[in-house]
Protein backbone atom coordinates (compact mmCIF):
# COMPACT_ATOMS: atom_id res chain seq x y z
CA UNK A 1 0.00 0.00 0.00
CA UNK A 2 2.49 2.24 0.90
CA UNK A 3 4.45 1.73 -2.61
CA UNK A 4 0.83 2.26 -4.55
CA UNK A 5 0.93 5.50 -2.61
CA UNK A 6 4.10 6.48 -3.39
CA UNK A 7 3.55 6.14 -7.26
CA UNK A 8 0.24 8.15 -6.73
CA UNK A 9 2.14 10.98 -4.74
CA UNK A 10 4.53 11.05 -7.42
CA UNK A 11 2.45 10.93 -10.51
CA UNK A 12 0.45 13.44 -9.01
CA UNK A 13 3.71 15.60 -8.57
CA UNK A 14 4.75 14.80 -12.29
CA UNK A 15 1.00 16.13 -13.05
CA UNK A 16 1.08 19.45 -11.13
CA UNK A 17 4.50 20.40 -12.22
CA UNK A 18 3.48 19.63 -15.99
CA UNK A 19 0.59 21.95 -15.41
CA UNK A 20 2.48 24.80 -14.19
CA UNK A 21 5.22 24.18 -17.51
CA UNK A 22 2.14 24.23 -19.90
CA UNK A 23 0.95 27.05 -18.09
CA UNK A 24 4.35 29.28 -17.64
CA UNK A 25 4.75 28.38 -21.83
CA UNK A 26 2.04 30.93 -22.77
CA UNK A 27 0.80 34.57 -21.61
CA UNK A 28 -2.37 36.11 -22.16
CA UNK A 29 -2.05 39.66 -23.88
CA UNK A 30 -4.83 42.42 -23.44
CA UNK A 31 -6.20 45.81 -23.20
CA UNK A 32 -7.62 47.27 -20.24
CA UNK A 33 -9.07 51.02 -19.44
CA UNK A 34 -6.77 51.90 -22.35
CA UNK A 35 -3.17 50.45 -21.88
CA UNK A 36 -2.12 47.15 -23.24
CA UNK A 37 -1.12 44.39 -20.88
CA UNK A 38 0.32 40.99 -20.78
CA UNK A 39 -0.62 38.46 -17.76
CA UNK A 40 0.91 35.18 -16.82
CA UNK A 41 -2.42 32.86 -17.29
CA UNK A 42 -2.73 31.86 -13.79
CA UNK A 43 -2.84 36.09 -13.24
CA UNK A 44 0.21 36.11 -10.66
CA UNK A 45 2.34 38.02 -12.84
CA UNK A 46 1.38 40.98 -14.98
CA UNK A 47 3.59 43.28 -16.94
CA UNK A 48 1.79 46.69 -19.05
CA UNK A 49 3.55 46.71 -22.51
CA UNK A 50 1.99 49.76 -23.14
CA UNK A 51 0.64 52.77 -21.71
CA UNK A 52 -2.57 54.93 -22.15
CA UNK A 53 -1.48 57.37 -24.84
CA UNK A 54 -2.78 61.19 -24.00
CA UNK A 55 -6.02 61.92 -24.09
CA UNK A 56 -9.31 59.97 -25.39
CA UNK A 57 -6.60 58.17 -27.44
CA UNK A 58 -6.38 53.88 -26.03
CA UNK A 59 -5.35 50.95 -27.19
CA UNK A 60 -8.11 49.18 -28.17
CA UNK A 61 -8.18 45.37 -30.17
CA UNK A 62 -4.44 42.99 -29.67
CA UNK A 63 -3.47 39.98 -30.80
CA UNK A 64 -0.29 37.59 -30.09
CA UNK A 65 1.20 35.47 -32.66
CA UNK A 66 2.11 31.92 -32.46
CA UNK A 67 5.79 33.27 -32.23
CA UNK A 68 5.27 35.82 -29.41
CA UNK A 69 4.66 38.97 -31.40
CA UNK A 70 1.93 40.89 -30.10
CA UNK A 71 -0.21 43.67 -31.93
CA UNK A 72 -2.41 46.28 -30.86
CA UNK A 73 -4.87 49.11 -32.46
CA UNK A 74 -4.62 52.33 -31.56
CA UNK A 75 -7.74 54.52 -31.22
CA UNK A 76 -8.41 57.88 -31.80
CA UNK A 77 -12.13 58.21 -31.37
CA UNK A 78 -11.85 61.71 -33.13
CA UNK A 79 -10.29 60.21 -36.09
CA UNK A 80 -12.67 57.79 -38.16
CA UNK A 81 -11.50 54.01 -37.93
CA UNK A 82 -9.66 53.65 -41.27
CA UNK A 83 -7.39 56.10 -39.60
CA UNK A 84 -6.44 53.39 -36.65
CA UNK A 85 -2.81 53.05 -36.29
CA UNK A 86 -0.81 49.95 -34.83
CA UNK A 87 2.19 49.20 -32.88
CA UNK A 88 3.91 45.78 -33.28
CA UNK A 89 6.06 44.08 -30.23
CA UNK A 90 8.51 40.94 -30.05
CA UNK A 91 7.98 37.93 -27.98
CA UNK A 92 10.49 39.96 -25.23
CA UNK A 93 8.46 43.43 -25.36
CA UNK A 94 10.82 45.49 -27.75
CA UNK A 95 8.51 47.48 -30.47
CA UNK A 96 9.08 46.75 -33.65
CA UNK A 97 6.95 48.58 -35.89
CA UNK A 98 4.34 50.83 -36.44
CA UNK A 99 1.63 51.83 -39.12
CA UNK A 100 -1.68 52.22 -39.88
CA UNK A 101 -4.66 49.73 -40.81
CA UNK A 102 -5.78 51.36 -44.03
CA UNK A 103 -8.40 50.90 -46.03
CA UNK A 104 -9.85 51.67 -49.40
CA UNK A 105 -11.31 55.17 -50.07
CA UNK A 106 -13.89 56.31 -51.45
CA UNK A 107 -16.54 55.16 -48.77
CA UNK A 108 -18.11 57.11 -46.26
CA UNK A 109 -18.56 55.27 -43.09
CA UNK A 110 -15.66 52.82 -42.00
CA UNK A 111 -15.60 50.29 -38.72
CA UNK A 112 -12.36 48.34 -38.52
CA UNK A 113 -11.18 46.14 -37.01
CA UNK A 114 -13.91 43.56 -36.74
CA UNK A 115 -11.35 41.23 -35.56
CA UNK A 116 -7.59 40.94 -35.44
CA UNK A 117 -4.89 38.71 -35.91
CA UNK A 118 -1.37 37.87 -36.69
CA UNK A 119 -0.20 35.01 -38.92
CA UNK A 120 1.46 32.40 -36.76
CA UNK A 121 5.00 33.72 -38.12
CA UNK A 122 3.95 37.17 -36.91
CA UNK A 123 4.39 38.97 -40.37
CA UNK A 124 0.66 39.37 -42.02
CA UNK A 125 -2.02 41.10 -40.64
CA UNK A 126 -5.62 40.45 -40.71
CA UNK A 127 -8.39 42.43 -39.43
CA UNK A 128 -12.47 42.70 -40.59
CA UNK A 129 -14.10 45.83 -41.93
CA UNK A 130 -17.19 46.65 -42.63
CA UNK A 131 -17.39 49.90 -45.70
CA UNK A 132 -20.36 51.71 -46.48
CA UNK A 133 -21.86 54.66 -48.18
CA UNK A 134 -25.46 56.34 -47.92
CA UNK A 135 -26.86 56.99 -51.33
CA UNK A 136 -30.57 57.56 -51.81
CA UNK A 137 -32.30 55.79 -52.51
CA UNK A 138 -29.91 52.97 -52.62
CA UNK A 139 -26.78 52.56 -50.30
CA UNK A 140 -24.08 50.41 -50.30
CA UNK A 141 -22.43 48.31 -47.90
CA UNK A 142 -19.23 45.89 -48.01
CA UNK A 143 -18.15 43.44 -45.60
CA UNK A 144 -14.92 41.32 -45.56
CA UNK A 145 -11.06 40.87 -44.35
CA UNK A 146 -8.57 42.81 -44.97
CA UNK A 147 -4.60 41.51 -45.61
CA UNK A 148 -1.08 43.20 -45.27
CA UNK A 149 2.25 42.75 -44.24
CA UNK A 150 3.30 44.35 -41.24
CA UNK A 151 6.41 44.91 -43.39
CA UNK A 152 4.30 47.76 -45.68
CA UNK A 153 2.20 49.20 -42.84
CA UNK A 154 1.05 51.80 -44.76
CA UNK A 155 0.11 50.56 -48.09
CA UNK A 156 -3.80 49.80 -48.94
CA UNK A 157 -4.48 46.05 -47.95
CA UNK A 158 -5.83 43.14 -50.00
CA UNK A 159 -9.31 42.90 -49.38
CA UNK A 160 -11.30 39.62 -49.16
CA UNK A 161 -15.11 40.72 -49.73
CA UNK A 162 -17.65 38.38 -48.20
CA UNK A 163 -15.31 36.55 -45.39
CA UNK A 164 -15.55 38.34 -42.20
CA UNK A 165 -14.39 38.01 -38.13
CA UNK A 166 -11.04 36.61 -39.38
CA UNK A 167 -8.84 34.75 -37.67
CA UNK A 168 -5.85 33.04 -38.50
CA UNK A 169 -4.56 29.05 -38.44
CA UNK A 170 -0.94 29.19 -39.39
CA UNK A 171 -0.95 31.26 -42.92
CA UNK A 172 -4.47 30.65 -43.68
CA UNK A 173 -7.52 32.38 -42.82
CA UNK A 174 -10.87 31.03 -40.80
CA UNK A 175 -13.62 34.00 -41.02
CA UNK A 176 -17.51 34.17 -40.70
CA UNK A 177 -19.59 33.86 -43.92
CA UNK A 178 -23.11 35.36 -44.63
CA UNK A 179 -23.25 35.40 -40.62
CA UNK A 180 -23.85 31.25 -40.38
CA UNK A 181 -21.23 30.01 -42.25
CA UNK A 182 -17.70 28.79 -41.13
CA UNK A 183 -15.21 29.65 -44.03
CA UNK A 184 -11.92 28.36 -44.45
CA UNK A 185 -9.51 29.28 -46.51
CA UNK A 186 -7.37 26.95 -48.86
CA UNK A 187 -4.01 26.39 -48.14
CA UNK A 188 -2.85 26.75 -51.78
CA UNK A 189 -4.46 30.51 -51.67
CA UNK A 190 -2.95 31.50 -48.34
CA UNK A 191 -3.14 34.17 -47.03
CA UNK A 192 -3.83 36.46 -49.82
CA UNK A 193 -6.30 34.72 -51.85
CA UNK A 194 -10.37 34.43 -51.71
CA UNK A 195 -10.98 30.97 -52.31
CA UNK A 196 -12.53 29.18 -49.17
CA UNK A 197 -14.12 25.97 -48.16
CA UNK A 198 -17.04 25.45 -46.04
CA UNK A 199 -16.61 23.97 -42.35
CA UNK A 200 -19.47 24.33 -40.26
CA UNK A 201 -22.84 26.07 -39.91
CA UNK A 202 -25.60 28.13 -37.00
CA UNK A 203 -28.09 28.22 -39.24
CA UNK A 204 -31.19 27.74 -38.10
CA UNK A 205 -29.53 28.41 -34.30
CA UNK A 206 -31.03 32.25 -33.86
CA UNK A 207 -27.46 33.14 -33.44
CA UNK A 208 -24.76 34.91 -35.69
CA UNK A 209 -21.42 33.25 -36.15
CA UNK A 210 -18.58 35.84 -35.56
CA UNK A 211 -14.63 34.84 -34.89
CA UNK A 212 -13.76 31.43 -34.50
CA UNK A 213 -10.22 30.52 -32.94
CA UNK A 214 -8.55 27.72 -33.48
CA UNK A 215 -5.59 26.23 -31.60
CA UNK A 216 -2.27 25.83 -33.88
CA UNK A 217 -2.23 22.16 -33.26
CA UNK A 218 -5.52 22.14 -34.60
CA UNK A 219 -6.97 19.86 -32.14
CA UNK A 220 -9.33 22.42 -30.32
CA UNK A 221 -11.88 24.80 -31.62
CA UNK A 222 -13.77 27.62 -30.27
CA UNK A 223 -16.64 29.94 -31.95
CA UNK A 224 -18.36 33.19 -30.87
CA UNK A 225 -22.37 32.80 -31.02
CA UNK A 226 -24.11 36.27 -30.74
CA UNK A 227 -28.25 36.51 -30.87
CA UNK A 228 -29.55 37.01 -34.40
CA UNK A 229 -32.33 40.01 -33.18
CA UNK A 230 -30.75 43.00 -32.69
CA UNK A 231 -33.83 43.26 -29.56
CA UNK A 232 -32.67 39.72 -28.20
CA UNK A 233 -32.50 39.85 -24.35
CA UNK A 234 -30.25 36.45 -24.77
CA UNK A 235 -26.33 36.70 -24.20
CA UNK A 236 -23.86 36.08 -27.11
CA UNK A 237 -22.36 32.54 -26.22
CA UNK A 238 -18.88 30.88 -26.41
CA UNK A 239 -19.06 27.46 -28.66
CA UNK A 240 -15.72 24.79 -28.42
CA UNK A 241 -14.97 21.19 -29.39
CA UNK A 242 -12.41 18.93 -29.86
CA UNK A 243 -11.94 19.07 -33.88
CA UNK A 244 -9.50 16.38 -36.05
CA UNK A 245 -7.67 19.15 -37.78
CA UNK A 246 -8.22 22.37 -39.40
CA UNK A 247 -11.86 21.84 -41.47
CA UNK A 248 -12.33 18.47 -39.53
CA UNK A 249 -14.69 17.16 -37.86
CA UNK A 250 -16.37 18.14 -34.50
CA UNK A 251 -16.63 16.20 -31.16
CA UNK A 252 -17.14 16.93 -27.53
CA UNK A 253 -19.18 20.21 -28.83
CA UNK A 254 -20.39 22.61 -25.71
CA UNK A 255 -20.96 25.62 -24.43
CA UNK A 256 -18.32 27.35 -22.28
CA UNK A 257 -19.44 28.29 -18.94
CA UNK A 258 -19.52 32.00 -19.50
CA UNK A 259 -21.07 34.98 -17.44
CA UNK A 260 -23.33 37.57 -19.12
CA UNK A 261 -21.96 38.10 -22.72
CA UNK A 262 -19.07 36.55 -23.76
CA UNK A 263 -16.80 36.91 -26.87
CA UNK A 264 -13.21 37.19 -27.66
CA UNK A 265 -12.15 34.00 -26.99
CA UNK A 266 -8.61 32.50 -27.01
CA UNK A 267 -7.02 29.33 -27.35
CA UNK A 268 -3.40 28.52 -26.79
CA UNK A 269 -1.27 26.67 -29.17
CA UNK A 270 -1.08 23.75 -28.02
CA UNK A 271 -4.75 23.74 -27.40
CA UNK A 272 -4.71 23.03 -23.31
CA UNK A 273 -5.41 27.15 -22.27
CA UNK A 274 -8.59 29.13 -23.46
CA UNK A 275 -9.20 32.69 -22.40
CA UNK A 276 -12.39 35.08 -23.12
CA UNK A 277 -13.85 38.31 -22.16
CA UNK A 278 -17.19 38.20 -20.33
CA UNK A 279 -18.79 40.08 -17.61
CA UNK A 280 -16.21 39.04 -15.20
CA UNK A 281 -13.92 40.79 -17.57
CA UNK A 282 -10.96 38.87 -19.14
CA UNK A 283 -11.03 34.60 -17.70
CA UNK A 284 -8.85 32.63 -18.06
CA UNK A 285 -9.52 28.27 -17.75
CA UNK A 286 -8.48 24.88 -18.73
CA UNK A 287 -10.15 23.93 -21.84
CA UNK A 288 -13.24 21.94 -21.10
CA UNK A 289 -13.10 17.76 -21.22
CA UNK A 290 -14.99 17.26 -24.06
CA UNK A 291 -15.73 13.71 -22.44
CA UNK A 292 -17.30 12.30 -19.86
CA UNK A 293 -20.58 13.14 -17.82
CA UNK A 294 -19.99 17.12 -18.69
CA UNK A 295 -18.60 17.33 -21.65
CA UNK A 296 -18.28 20.88 -20.93
CA UNK A 297 -15.99 20.45 -17.25
CA UNK A 298 -13.02 22.60 -17.28
CA UNK A 299 -9.93 21.09 -16.92
CA UNK A 300 -8.78 23.82 -15.19
CA UNK A 301 -11.00 26.06 -13.29
CA UNK A 302 -11.79 29.72 -14.47
CA UNK A 303 -9.73 32.85 -13.17
CA UNK A 304 -10.35 36.21 -13.76
CA UNK A 305 -7.24 38.01 -14.56
CA UNK A 306 -8.55 41.05 -14.71
CA UNK A 307 -12.49 42.86 -14.11
CA UNK A 308 -11.52 45.72 -16.57
CA UNK A 309 -10.10 44.10 -19.32
CA UNK A 310 -10.85 43.48 -22.98
CA UNK A 311 -10.11 41.73 -25.81
CA UNK A 312 -7.62 39.04 -24.70
CA UNK A 313 -5.35 36.68 -27.04
CA UNK A 314 -3.01 33.93 -25.79
CA UNK A 315 0.35 33.66 -27.00
CA UNK A 316 4.19 33.06 -26.11
CA UNK A 317 5.16 36.80 -25.72
CA UNK A 318 6.99 36.71 -22.18
CA UNK A 319 5.66 38.43 -19.24
CA UNK A 320 9.00 38.63 -17.52
CA UNK A 321 11.88 39.76 -19.14
CA UNK A 322 15.71 39.25 -17.33
CA UNK A 323 17.45 42.63 -16.87
CA UNK A 324 21.10 42.91 -18.13
CA UNK A 325 23.50 43.20 -16.25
Amino acid sequence: MKRLWGSLIVLLAFALAFTATSQAAFSVSYTDRGSLWLSSLDGKHKRKLAAKPNGKVKWIETAQSDNGRVIAVRRDPAKIANLNSYSLWGPTGRRLKFGSLTAESGWTSYVMPLSLDLTSDGKTLVYGYQYFTYNYPVSSLENGTSVKSVNASFLNPINIVGELWPTTVGTRIVASQQDVFAGVQKASSAPYGDEFHGWFDVDGTGYDLHRTDVAANKKVAAAELDPSASDSKQPSLLFASRISGLGGSISGACFLPTKGDAESVSISQDGKSIAWKDNRGVVVAGVPTFGGTDVCKLTRGARVISRTGEFPSIGPAKVSVRKRR
